[in-house]
């Protein structure tokens, strides 16, 4: 007697994607990818014509031996996908006017913290989220993201490089685990105070996760925030995005 039942798929695992699926997964957790997540924005023709186009490039780039025109295409497909025509509702953010804040001091003078929205903490902070959080996770987070409170971080002007850490799930963090400065630049102000560009760098800078309560983050966190800056004597402040 066949037993049907012990070969039936395995229904334990991943549901899985269409190729329209999978070019939106790329925003999020280990399947973020800063260089591929524009495959969101074409349609499912042009998104297959862009991955057979792919697959050729790649083919042709193994026989030749140079890369130089897959990097050409890819370029091409970025730029295709970011057009307008491309985006049918982009997202154009209402923001308050606010006055205009001169210096008071010059640069050298003036003392600088960091505050980054990249998800940064040290090794002995609790991170934002589990460090091995899947894809599926992560985008059922994304969904309760926006009621969180935002969650601050203080990182010591001191910290090494390899304390720091970053944690966010919805952006390619790996070019930020290869050099931390590159969302998190503290190695660098402490460059720039050395040689006298400017005053100081903060004793204290700061860092959050950017996925968030929006409302919450403006009306309540960032007055606190900025209070909590001039109570630290900062002069100036460089933002971050992640």
């Amino acid at each position: 007697m066949v037993d049907h039942q012990a070969n039936a798929p395995d229904s334990s695992g991943p549901e899985p994607l269409s190729l329209k699926a999978f070019a939106a997964s790329l925003y999020h957790a280990e399947r973020a990818d800063n260089a591929f997540k524009f495959l969101k924005n074409f349609s499912e023709e042009d998104l297959a014509n862009f991955v057979q186009g792919l697959l050729r490039q790649v083919g042709d780039a193994i026989d030749d031996g140079s890369t130089e025109a897959l990097a050409r295409f890819v370029e091409q497909g970025q730029v295709a996908a970011y057009v307008p025509t491309q985006i049918t509702a982009p997202f154009r953010p209402d923001f308050p006017d606010a006055s205009f804040s001169p210096m008071r001091k010059p640069l050298r003078e003036a003392t600088v913290a960091l505050f980054s929205s990249g998800a940064i903490y040290r090794d002995d902070q609790d991170p934002y989220y589990p460090a091995e959080l899947t894809y599926e996770q992560a985008v059922r987070d994304v969904h309760k993201a926006t009621e969180r409170f935002p969650s601050l971080r203080v990182i010591p002007a001191e910290t090494p490089e390899e304390r720091l850490c970053v944690g966010h799930v919805a952006y390619d963090i790996r070019a930020a685990q290869k050099d931390i400065n590159v969302i998190f630049p503290l190695t660098r102000f402490r460059e720039l105070a050395q040689d006298e560009v400017i005053g100081a760098l903060a004793e204290r800078n700061y860092s959050y996760h950017g996925l968030t309560n929006i409302p919450r983050l403006m009306q309540e966190s960032a007055p606190q925030w900025a209070q909590m800056l001039k109570d630290d004597g900062v002069d100036a402040v460089f933002l971050i995005p992640g």
